[in-house]
């Protein structure tokens, strides 16, 4: 009995210093009756307590989330206007497979340049990205250099109709053929070629140097230029410093988010294959201020609202609302690291992924190869990438590791060149800085981002 009653103490004790039964009495009985029975005494009132917090209500009680293995499997509807209904109606790919594109394309369309006013260009921008979903996951497919007719599309036609008639038609032609070139690479028995293993090297010479290269890769001006010939303003661009800046921007904003999931494709184009994960958060972060204060500067122009509205969903929300990330069948969450069974779903193609793969090494007819694309680096490259490529062999630091593998058999591991510690260093002192070189090319936004939080 006085064993039980020393508990029973010490339960009184514990939950009388406790706000949470008190909250809870007094939300469930009516006011008087409360009132009186706090005039009854403490001992009273404990006893009470003890029974209302040990007897929890059901209506207060949150479902548990349901653990991860027990999210239901998805049938998706894919939905896509009809005028590219039939686009890829002569490829040799699973019906499934096209419909699957279509929607992809419909649905990153719609996210990254949500308004438009041209719909004629609004249909040529989801034809490109058809293109590039291809060419991202089945590479051997795509052959930029050897015709213009690519997927049943004439390329020059599709470039044309999206860009005819505004100043950057020329530039953004280029731009998304250099892109094809190098990704339709990655992703082909060509991936070990002179051509993407200089590349590779490459992207690990500097951080302002990847940075220009990333933004190809992603079609981050590209989708700039389109967005705005998509809402009639044919007439609107950036220099080349405004367009370093945003490019940053965007592929900071992009490649914080995906971090697991381009690691679960050994990918060479991350950002954080390079610079120091640890400071992927705070990376974000202040791309995230920053975008906000270009926003407030920006207000009212649109011009830069078409701008300013792709690099929002680009940077983060397309995860959530487009089917092609892992939102819905990872329980509602976004940045969870990957397994054995996603990387192997990368390499079977699931959701259109790819996982880089390791490739044979070039022979000399690949090298005749290499020699005849840098030739023609004013069609198929952007400018600046022939230089970037021929200068890849002068290294720069010995302690770094020159892999040609992409990490193929590596999990938990990014592809590509592996910096050593200072080097990396170096790269996130460059990220950090970020602040300071957008306010030296945006003066407009320098004052709101020396505000004090």
């Amino acid at each position: 009995m006085s064993s039980s009653l020393t508990n029973s103490n010490a339960l009184i004790e514990f939950h009388s210093d406790s706000s949470a039964p008190t909250s809870m009495l007094q939300s469930i009985l009516p006011t008087k009756l409360w009132s009186y029975l706090r005039h009854l005494g403490k001992p009273y009132y404990n006893v009470l307590a003890i029974l209302v917090s040990t007897t929890p209500l059901p209506s207060t009680q949150p479902k548990p989330a349901l653990p991860d293995h027990v999210v239901p499997a998805i049938q998706e509807k894919w939905y896509y206007p009809p005028e590219i209904a039939n686009d890829l109606a002569a490829i040799p790919l699973p019906q499934r497979a096209k419909e699957e594109i279509y929607a992809c394309a419909w649905e990153y369309t719609r996210c990254v340049i949500p308004q438009y006013t041209n719909w004629n260009r609004y249909i040529a921008f989801m034809r490109i990205i058809i293109i590039g979903i291809v060419a991202e996951y089945k590479g051997d497919m795509i052959d930029v250099a050897g015709s213009d007719e690519v997927l049943g599309y004439n390329l020059s036609c599709v470039l044309a109709q999206l860009f005819g008639g505004t100043r950057i038609h020329k530039d953004m032609a280029r731009e998304f053929r250099c892109f094809l070139l190098v990704t339709s690479d990655k992703a082909s028995s060509r991936g070990g070629g002179l051509l993407f293993r200089r590349y590779v090297a490459a992207l690990a010479k500097s951080p302002r140097q990847w940075f220009r290269m990333r933004d190809t890769d992603a079609l981050i001006r590209f989708t700039i230029g389109a967005a705005l010939a998509c809402n009639d303003l044919d007439n609107v661009w950036y220099s080349e410093e405004e367009l370093e800046i945003l490019d940053e921007l965007g592929a900071t904003l992009y490649d914080s988010v995906a971090f697991f999931k381009h690691r679960s494709e050994g990918e060479t184009n991350s950002t954080f294959a390079y610079v120091p994960d640890s400071m992927r958060i705070h990376a974000f972060h202040q791309c995230r201020e920053a975008l906000w204060a270009l926003d407030v500067a920006w207000a009212g122009r649109p011009d830069h609202l078409v701008l300013s509205n792709f690099l929002r969903f680009f940077g983060g929300p397309i995860h959530m609302m487009m089917r092609r990330y892992r939102f819905v069948e990872e329980g509602l969450t976004i940045g969870k690291p990957e397994t054995v069974t996603v990387v192997k779903q990368a390499r079977q193609h699931v959701k259109l992924w790819n996982r880089v793969g390791a490739q044979n090494s070039g022979s000399a007819r690949d090298v005749q190869r290499y020699k005849d694309l840098v030739a023609r680096k004013d069609e198929l490259m952007f400018d600046g990438l022939g230089d970037f490529l021929d200068e890849n062999n002068q290294i720069t630091c010995r302690e770094c590791l020159r892999q040609t593998d992409c990490a193929e058999k590596t999990l938990y591991a990014f592809g590509g060149v592996q910096l050593c510690g200072p080097c990396r260093d170096a790269w996130g002192a460059y990220v950090n800085a970020f602040p300071e070189r957008l306010a030296t090319v945006f003066p407009e936004v320098a004052t709101m981002l020396c505000q004090a939080p």
